[in-house]
């Protein structure tokens, strides 16, 4: 048996893709978690992402732990989100991820990849500022660490190191 891995992406990596193809990952993909969807009609989240009319969910942030803890029980790969804010409550309960980002370089191509999954600009404009911030607050982080190299993705690397996907 492999083990189970948790894996807090940053945006665009390829967390969605991955468990859209493979039955044994699971993307939670954190608005679901953080903001209240009971009252929209649009399904569509890439496009929702960044907005101002979302409400917050009174749950969050213990439903995302709790969906995470869930997850481990039923997938071999669980991607999650990568916010500094998140990581020490992770790690208060006892969530051993592994930190997931592009490198500088090939940070280049992801506002293209973002534009064409629907991202609106004031999120693009959000997560390319943030990028750099991320990369050196990461540093010294003392999880281990997947940094993806130009035209590589997520499950490119997985595959690369022998995990199996299906």
């Amino acid at each position: 048996m492999q083990k189970k891995l948790i894996i807090a992406g940053f945006a665009g990596i390829g967390k969605t893709y991955l468990a859209n193809k493979y039955k044994n990952v699971i993307d939670l993909e954190s608005s679901k978690f953080v903001y209240d969807y009971s009252n929209i009609s649009i399904r569509d989240y890439e496009k929702l992402k960044g907005t101002k009319e979302r409400a917050l969910n009174k749950e969050f942030p213990q439903n995302y732990i709790d969906a995470i803890k869930d997850s481990v029980k039923k997938y071999d790969v669980v991607l999650i989100w990568l916010k500094l804010e998140m990581l020490p409550l992770y790690e208060e309960n006892s969530i051993d991820y592994i930190i997931c980002y592009p490198s500088e370089e090939a940070f280049k191509l992801y506002k293209d990849r973002y534009v064409q999954r629907g991202n609106n600009e004031e999120w693009i404009a959000h997560v390319i500022k943030a990028h750099k911030k991320y990369i050196n607050a990461l540093k010294d982080n003392s999880h281990p660490k997947i940094i993806l190299e130009k035209d590589e993705t997520l499950e490119s690397y997985l595959l690369k190191k022998g995990y199996a996907l299906y």
